[in-house]
């Protein structure tokens, strides 16, 4: 079997310049080394405009959709700051028809200026082109800016969607490798998500489930410790309630090359990931990349109402 195509599309703000990180690999059989990562750091220039909008999600799709999306003023400098609002609009040809419109929020994890614009949840009823048109409110009495963002919406997502069924995956476990999870976790120290499997934490259907996908180590956004660290602290207080598993990127030793079993399982198209998993093993909420306790929780306490 093939290794699926791995493509990375992360948006962070860093402290001078905003950066799109896309690193493709492309498909390989699992006895080869897959090829280095073709284009691994697309810096955008906003060439002079006030305002440029920077699609985030790897994949958008019919349906229920957490978009995400950098912002980056005439400066090239990341936007973190302001009221935003998204327009969508379906383009046919040269011209396009408002559908919905709903406000973005800055989510950031391991610092106030690293993060993503999310909007959510927004709604795709046709696929095909669309096209958002975003407002910034800087707040400041100046003129609102506005950027212009085309994308193109697919029938359904590669990973789990919102009601797809979670995948019962073997996820590795410490029993796996003695106690020693330094060989399933590149955090420092390792992390003590890793006490159950996937399709352990699926079989009794008594508890939720959130399953985080990163690789501290490896991340190239620099967002799987901090989104690590968020997971972490939702369950300190949810531990009792609720499943919580890490599981790494890439297999051990993390050499960036060889994506892990369950990650292929899971059709990721990036990192870091966050599942949100009821019950009965339906996956009820998705987040791509930065996601904080803030946003994160809530979506735990539907599950856990449900």
């Amino acid at each position: 079997m093939p290794l699926p195509r791995r493509q990375f599309v992360q948006v962070f703000a860093g402290a001078a310049v905003a950066s799109v990180l896309v690193a493709c690999q492309a498909s390989a059989p699992q006895s080869a080394v897959p090829p280095t990562p073709v284009n691994a750091l697309v810096k955008p220039r906003s060439s002079g405009a006030p305002l440029t909008a920077v699609q985030a999600s790897s994949e958008i799709a019919l349906g229920r959709n957490r978009l995400a999306m950098g912002l980056i003023d005439d400066k090239n400098q990341a936007v973190v700051t302001g009221a935003v609002n998204v327009e969508f609009f379906k383009l046919s040809g040269n011209t396009g028809q408002k559908r919905s419109e709903s406000p973005a929020v800055f989510r950031s994890v391991g610092g106030a200026s690293k993060g993503i614009w999310v909007a959510s949840p927004v709604e795709f009823s046709e696929t095909g082109p669309w096209g958002a048109r975003v407002t910034l409110d800087a707040g400041d009495g100046s003129t609102p800016k506005v950027a212009q963002m085309t994308f193109n919406v697919q029938d359904r997502f590669s990973a789990p969607g919102y009601n797809d069924p979670a995948p019962r995956s073997a996820s590795p476990t410490d029993r796996d490798v003695n106690g020693d999870t330094s060989h399933i976790c590149s955090n420092v120290p390792p992390c003590d998500l890793h006490t159950i499997s996937i399709a352990d934490a699926l079989q009794p259907a008594d508890k939720p489930l959130v399953v985080l996908f990163a690789t501290p180590a490896l991340c190239t956004s620099a967002t799987c410790a901090p989104e690590l660290q968020a997971v972490q602290q939702l369950q300190s207080t949810y531990a009792e309630q609720a499943n919580f598993i890490h599981v790494e990127i890439y297999q051990y030793p993390f050499d960036g090359l060889h994506t892990a079993r369950t990650v292929d399982e899971w059709h990721l198209p990036s990192d870091p990931w966050t599942f949100v998993v009821d019950k009965s093993g339906i996956v009820r909420d998705r987040f791509e990349g930065a996601a904080p306790v803030e946003e994160l929780e809530p979506s735990l306490k539907a599950v856990l109402t449900a």
